[in-house]
């Protein structure tokens, strides 16, 4: 039998490869993440909130809300994203241990290191 090995190169763009052609719906509540699941989405991106209204009403676009997300994991069976400021480790640290599919070191976030980005 041979070993799996989780994490490798293959599994990621493979499972990556999988959206081509696909909606990845932006949802900030259980609720929105099976209605988009339900209309065919091949995955959600959960949010907090849309980064853009953050910026424009003057906050700090940060990771989204851990409970949310969580929520969000439970109430579909598609994939689940979920962004972090460029940099962010410990933002990533605790997106990855929820069990997201995806972890999205986003631009789009405010960056909390512009040289150091998460690999």
């Amino acid at each position: 039998m041979s070993e799996t090995i989780i994490g490798s190169t293959k599994v990621k763009t493979g499972f990556a490869e999988m959206f081509k052609g696909g909606v990845i719906m932006d949802v900030v509540n259980p609720e929105q993440a099976r209605i988009a699941e339900d209309a065919g989405a091949t995955a959600v991106m959960a949010l907090e909130r849309v980064p853009a209204d953050i910026r424009r009403e003057g906050g700090v676009s940060r990771m989204s809300n851990p409970e949310m997300v969580e929520g969000i994991i439970d109430s579909v069976s598609i994939p689940v994203m979920a962004k972090v400021r460029i940099g962010h480790f410990v933002e990533a640290q605790i997106i990855e241990s929820l069990g997201v599919d995806f972890v999205d070191e986003s631009e789009v976030l405010t960056p909390a290191d512009e040289a150091f980005h998460i690999y």
